[in-house]
């Protein structure tokens, strides 16, 4: 069982006068919870990437191609034409490498990479706190267009702090199987295990931030990997406690959940052999009950030409 590799097909070279923009995924998250009533979560961007094309046309209007997969966007778009006040006459393109209904925000890379390319080509300059205001306008969102690890308010769009991406740590994405709608998560059960749990969830966002500014990648990972252990009475995995024990006796940090996903993150040191260690105990252990989608690195957030 390998990784598999992904390919872009949009090709900046062979058109003149687009705007390119790409915005990573995710996987899942470092830390969720909510503290004193205010809902968080710590995102955790990967270069795994959505790409936008977008041009500037004749005509009025929004040329979204394959509209009826993208009506998030759409919506985040004619909104954000709508409260800024700006005329649309483009044609936008969408192409993502990102797994869809796994947790690994493709939809929130999507949406970032093409609205960021919209705001580019109206000369749009929007602070990332209102794009951001925006985007969770229409859905909760990883918001992976501010820079760094984001500590933020998924649903309101508020960014709490943002941290230094760690330097070395590879995440080998695991896929648990299944799809699951974001807006569906259950936020009632969650809110009421949180509140009960108070001074652990703020012990874990304590280490974890400690772990991001002092690149301790190994307080990264922990924090981590508690807040996974908490989720799984919220959204249980039965993979979960197999896969931790295979990957730290094998030399992995950690691993991380999407919490209202289907993927965990083996997290470790880069490391060639390791990697190969690892993937290979997976695979000989769980067989076909798991997917590897892929090696990553976890890397800054943000909005990027390319």
């Amino acid at each position: 069982m390998q990784a598999t590799a992904h390919q872009t097909v949009l090709e900046p070279a062979n058109d003149l006068g687009a705007l390119f923009i790409k915005a990573p995924g995710t996987c899942g998250e470092l830390l969720q919870g909510a503290i004193d009533g205010q809902d968080f979560l710590v995102n955790c961007p990967i270069n795994l990437f959505s790409y936008a094309k977008v041009q500037r046309i004749g005509s009025a209007g929004l040329q979204l191609q394959h509209e009826h997969r993208y009506t998030k966007i759409r919506d985040t778009i004619l909104l954000a034409a709508e409260e800024h006040e700006f005329s649309l006459n483009h044609a936008l393109e969408i192409d993502s490498n990102i797994p869809r209904g796994k947790g690994m925000a493709s939809s929130s890379a999507d949406i970032s990479a093409a609205f960021e390319a919209i705001c580019r080509s109206s000369d749009l300059s929007l602070t990332a706190e209102a794009f951001a205001h925006t985007v969770t306008e229409v859905e909760p969102s990883d918001l992976v267009h501010f820079p760094g690890v984001s500590h933020i308010n998924h649903l309101t769009g508020q960014l709490f702090e943002s941290m230094p991406a760690p330097e070395e740590m590879s995440i080998l994405v695991i896929d648990c199987g299944g799809h699951i709608d974001t807006v569906m998560f259950d936020r009632i059960k969650a809110r009421s295990l949180y509140r009960n749990h108070q001074p652990e969830l703020c012990a874990m966002l304590k280490l974890l931030k400690t772990g991001l500014y002092t690149n301790d990648l190994a307080a990264v990972a922990k924090a981590a990997t508690q807040s996974a252990k908490f989720n799984q009475q919220i959204h249980f995995k039965s993979q979960f406690e197999d896969l931790l024990a295979i990957s730290l006796a094998a030399g992995a940090l950690g691993v991380n959940c999407a919490h209202s996903g289907t993927v965990l993150g083996v997290m470790y040191r880069s490391n060639e052999l390791l990697e190969e260690r690892l993937i290979n105990g997976i695979s000989k252990y769980f067989g076909n009950d798991i997917n590897i989608i892929g090696n990553h690195h976890m890397i800054s957030g943000g909005c990027y030409e390319y």
